[in-house]
């Protein structure tokens, strides 16, 4: 199983410095106008601190380091009510602020030089056994839910374990992660985080506590499902409803090939791994070896038996190690021993949408791309169809259900030479744009994209700004890349 690798295992394999204080910084932005006096809240309610206090530094590190920002105020918020305080002061004083819970955004669009409405201390977790739900804070990350699932047997079901489908980095928090869809190992039999939502939370534009879901606010419950965070209101407290599962068969394989034995590889993923049987989930890893050559790493897991898989798995025409696990345990290999630590390293992100498998002329450009690059770039391709394909695009906000696969393309770096590995990886992006259907993740924003709307919300784009009118039309809610009013 060394072979399997999840992207924060690729990020901090890439870039093994600036685990935890960033040493890279990218420019900073002017400085903001002195903040009015401060709202007075005490300390059970939330923890206002400024540069030099004492534990404001420990907030601090971003997961990309290249953009990461000093506030002039961290407010971390402990209860709704604080953060309703906070944003009723925000836009009584025409204070800038930018939200975060926990803090993996590829561009920093959760920080700001003025003020930070943190969630992170609203982190509890509560199962309710009988109704097979999870209602998690704004602050938990995926690992503090998964960590409490564990934890909690399903009556009557000798051997089985509540699962949420979700994604592999325990340290990703919950808000951002299903605000934007939420793909994750169980996305092909069990659907996207989103799909699994109940219900959520939100302090709105005018600091009111509002309660959506399919019957209560629904249009606002609909764009919180794939309509990305920062756009609506601050979401404090989710409800997801569980999923019963046994044990999973893990699995991890690895080629070595050469730019033209690859795109024979590739091309038989890409036709079966969106169109095999719903329980098997098989990403693609592609990045470059020191010899030259090219590293495929298949790796993923199946609801399913393991004979299933084993056959599944000819296709690809090597022999897999095929590892039975229960359901934390697989949270675990994925993760890693070092992927419970959150991790702050220099990187750019991008992501394209494959709507029908590459043709040997966009696989050879992926594969010659990644080798012919100066910097080190990883590729990483999450299957979709299955449970993904089932919910219509316009059901919820998350509009790309109906891709094939998805490519994340990433790089990091230690050795300060920042713009060469932007180049690289945009260069590589460039050279796939023949070949690709124009949309993009939203989890994985990118401040490089003109469309950057159309990229994410494609035909839902319209709908979520009628909802951005509605609910906030003064758009007091607002970063690079937020949803603006119709």
């Amino acid at each position: 199983m060394r072979n399997v690798l999840t992207r924060r295992r690729c990020l901090t394999g890439l870039a093994a410095t600036a685990l935890c204080t960033p040493t890279v910084i990218g420019v900073s932005p002017p400085r903001a106008a002195p903040l009015p006096d401060l709202p007075t809240l005490a300390p059970s309610e939330a923890l206002l601190l400024r540069p030099g206090d004492d534990t404001f530094a420990a907030y601090q590190p971003a997961f990309n380091a290249r953009v990461m920002v000093e506030p002039q105020l961290r407010a971390l918020c402990r209860t709704t009510s604080a953060v309703k305080l906070m944003v009723d002061w925000c836009r009584t004083n025409a204070v800038p602020f930018a939200l975060r819970a926990g803090g993996h955004c590829y561009e920093g669009l959760s920080q700001s030089p003025s003020v930070v409405i943190d969630t992170r201390l609203i982190n509890q977790i509560t199962v309710d056994v009988a109704s097979a739900t999870v209602t998690a804070g704004a602050g938990a990350s995926l690992g503090e839910i998964y960590t409490a699932l564990s934890k909690i047997a399903v009556p009557g079901k000798r051997g089985q374990q509540f699962a949420l489908p979700a994604g592999s980095c325990p340290t990703v928090g919950a808000a951002g992660h299903v605000l934007g869809g939420g793909y994750g190992f169980l996305a092909r039999p069990l659907g996207l985080a989103c799909d699994s939502l109940d219900g959520v939370e939100l302090i709105d534009a005018h600091a009111a506590v509002v309660e959506a879901d399919a019957q209560r606010h629904s249009d606002l419950f609909w764009a919180c499902r794939g309509g990305g965070g920062g756009s609506f209101g601050v979401a404090t407290r989710f409800r997801f409803r569980l999923h019963p599962l046994g044990s999973l068969n893990v699995f991890g394989m690895s080629l070595r090939l050469s730019p033209a034995h690859a795109v024979k590889v590739m091309r038989d993923w890409q036709a079966w791994a969106p169109q095999a049987p719903r329980p098997v989930t098989a990403l693609m890893r592609i990045s470059r070896r020191a010899d030259g050559n090219l590293d495929l790493r298949c790796f993923g897991q199946s609801t399913g038996s393991a004979a299933q898989l084993r056959r599944e798995l000819k296709v690809l025409g090597a022999s897999p190690q095929i590892t039975t696990m229960s359901v934390f345990a697989a949270i675990r290999h994925f993760a890693g021993s070092d992927g419970w630590q959150y991790a702050s390293v220099p990187m750019k992100g991008k992501s394209d949408y494959a709507a029908g498998p590459l043709g040997d002329d966009g696989i050879a450009a992926l594969m010659n791309g990644i080798q012919r690059a100066k910097s080190p770039i990883t590729v990483i391709c999450d299957p979709y169809g299955g449970a993904i394909a089932d919910t219509a695009p316009d059901v919820t906000a998350f509009a790309h259900r109906a891709a094939r696969y998805c490519m994340q393309y990433v790089t990091t770096w230690s050795d300060g030479r920042e713009a060469a590995h932007l180049d690289d990886v945009r260069g590589l992006y460039a050279a796939m744009r023949p070949f690709v259907s124009g949309g993009a993740y939203v989890n994985y924003c990118d401040l490089d994209l003109a469309d950057w709307a159309q990229a994410y919300w494609g035909r839902n784009l319209a709908r979520l700004r009628q909802i951005k009118s509605a609910v906030d039309p003064d758009n007091v809610f607002r970063h690079a890349q937020s949803i603006a009013p119709a």
